[in-house]
């Protein structure tokens, strides 16, 4: 058995609330913290000027991870990569990051529990999407919002299929 986290954050930036009581969509930043934000790792950020892209993007990584796929999801300076080890009920995560020299990019992944990061990942997009709707119930009618709603409502119908929540 291969050691593992059986715990993983998201941090995803609050949205702008200047942006959002206009009806325009923020960007973010997120960092993903493998066996949790307490264990003090400094981890890098990447930015999200697109959520509507990246969100139901890595909405639809999980549900490629519960089907034991393997997945990426573009961030603008990088991509967060996806490979299940099905062995070890895990998930390897790789955060690669544009423009590092390979020989001081640290090519190993992360190996997190998979209910653990899917839950995770469903939890912190769905909790940005409703602290935005909390500033601009309107948001609804915004085009961009529609995409990270319509992938949360198939990612709560995955979630639902496979009995995870």
């Amino acid at each position: 058995m291969v050691d593992k986290y059986d715990k993983i954050d998201i941090d995803i930036q609050s949205p702008g609330a200047y942006d959002l009581e206009r009806g325009w969509m923020p960007s973010a930043d997120i960092r993903i913290h493998p066996g949790g934000i307490e264990g003090g790792e400094d981890r890098p950020w990447d930015d999200v000027s697109l959520p509507n892209e990246v969100f139901p993007d890595l909405l639809r990584c999980m549900a490629a991870i519960l089907e034991n796929e393997e997945c990426a999801a573009a961030f603008d300076m990088g991509e967060l990569e996806f490979t299940p080890v099905p062995e070890n009920d895990a998930v390897g995560v790789y955060f690669h990051i544009d423009g590092v020299p390979q020989d001081v990019r640290d090519d190993s992944a992360d190996l997190v529990d998979r209910t653990a990061l899917v839950e995770e990942l469903y939890i912190s997009i769905r909790g940005w999407a409703d602290e935005a709707l909390s500033v601009n119930d309107d948001l609804t009618d915004t085009d961009w919002f529609q995409e990270i709603d319509a992938a949360l409502t198939e990612a709560e119908r995955v979630l639902e299929e496979k009995r995870i929540r």
